[in-house]
C-alpha cells in the first residue's frame, strides 16, 4: 500500500474465505460448475467519491455487503475476465507469481518466494472482482493504480462486507479512509478476515511487475492493524495470483523504518 509514494449459506468459521472453500471440497460440496456466478450480489454503496472515475488523484470509498456464498472464495472468473487474463500475458509474458517475485529480490518478496506453496494461490473469485473494480477506473496496463480493501464477516457469521477504497495512484497514500471504519466495524463485532491490496503488472518493468510480496509500508500496516483489529490474513494481489499471509507471520517481515 505504499504509503510513501503519492498518494449464500454460511462459510464454516474459519479465518479465511479460501480455507473455507477447501473444507467444501473436501467434504464433497458444490463443484465449481454449480457455483453462483462470480458477482456482486447489487452495486456498492458509494461513501465517497472525489474526483472523474478515470483521473489520477480522483478517491472513492465505496462498500459491498452480502451474503457469504463459497463462490467467492472459488477461482471462478467474474464476467469478462479472460480480456485481463490476456492482457497480462501479452504485457509481460511470463506471469509465473514465484517468477514475478524472484525478479524483485528484497527481503520480503524473497519470504514470500520461499513459502509460496502455502501461501501463493491462484486468486479467488472476490479478490478477481476487487481488481476489476479497479481496472474498469483505470486500465491497469496503461496506468497502474492500486486499491486497498478490507473483508469483514458480520458478527452472525452470515454476511461478508467488503470496503474498497483508491485514489488512482501506483500506491495508496493515507490508508485511514478504509481502515477507520473497518476498526470500527471490528468495534461493532465483525470479524477482519483480510486486507487485500493489489501490486499491478507494470509492462516494461520487471522489478515491479505484479510481485505479490508485501513493501515496507505494506508490513509495518499489517502487524498495526493486527493489533488493532486482529486482522487474520493480508492478501496481496496482481489479479492473477495472490498471497495470503497469515497474521502469524506478519513479524517475519522487513518493516519500513
Amino acid at each position: 500500500m505504499s504509503e510513501g509514494r503519492p498518494a449464500a449459506g454460511r462459510a464454516p468459521g474459519l479465518p479465511g474465505l479460501v480455507a473455507a472453500l477447501a473444507v467444501l471440497c473436501a467434504t464433497g460440496g458444490a463443484r465449481a460448475d454449480e457455483l453462483q456466478a462470480c458477482a456482486f450480489p447489487s452495486p456498492p454503496t458509494v461513501l465517497m467519491s472525489e474526483g472523474e472515475p478515470q483521473a489520477a488523484g480522483s478517491r472513492r470509498l465505496q462498500m459491498w455487503e452480502f451474503e457469504e456464498a463459497p463462490v467467492f472464495a472459488s477461482t471462478a472468473d467474474p464476467g469478462g475476465y479472460e480480456a485481463f487474463r490476456r492482457a497480462a500475458a501479452a504485457a509481460v509474458g511470463d506471469i509465473d507469481p514465484v517468477r514475478l517475485l524472484r525478479a524483485s529480490p528484497g527481503r520480503n518478496n524473497d519470504l514470500v518466494a520461499e513459502q509460496a506453496d502455502a501461501w501463493v494461490r491462484p486468486a479467488t473469485c472476490l479478490q478477481k472482482l476487487l481488481q476489476q473494480a479497479q481496472h474498469e477506473r483505470i486500465d491497469t496496463f496503461a496506468s497502474p493504480t492500486e486499491f486497498l480493501a478490507f473483508v469483514l464477516r458480520s458478527p452472525d457469521g452470515a454476511r461478508l462486507r467488503v470496503y474498497f477504497y483508491t485514489a488512482n495512484f501506483d500506491g495508496i497514500g493515507r490508508v485511514g479512509p478504509a481502515s477507520e471504519p473497518t476498526a470500527r466495524d471490528h468495534a461493532a463485532g465483525w470479524t477482519v478476515l483480510a486486507g487485500v491490496h493489489n501490486h499491478n503488472f507494470h509492462p516494461g518493468d520487471p522489478t515491479m511487475n505484479g510481485a505479490v510480496g508485501p513493501s515496507l509500508p505494506d508490513a509495518q500496516f499489517n502487524l498495526r492493524f493486527h493489533a488493532q483489529t486482529g486482522m487474520a490474513e493480508a492478501w496481496i494481489t496482481n489479479g492473477l495470483h495472490t498471497a495470503q499471509i497469515p497474521a502469524a507471520a506478519f513479524p517475519l517481515f522487513e518493516q519500513a523504518p
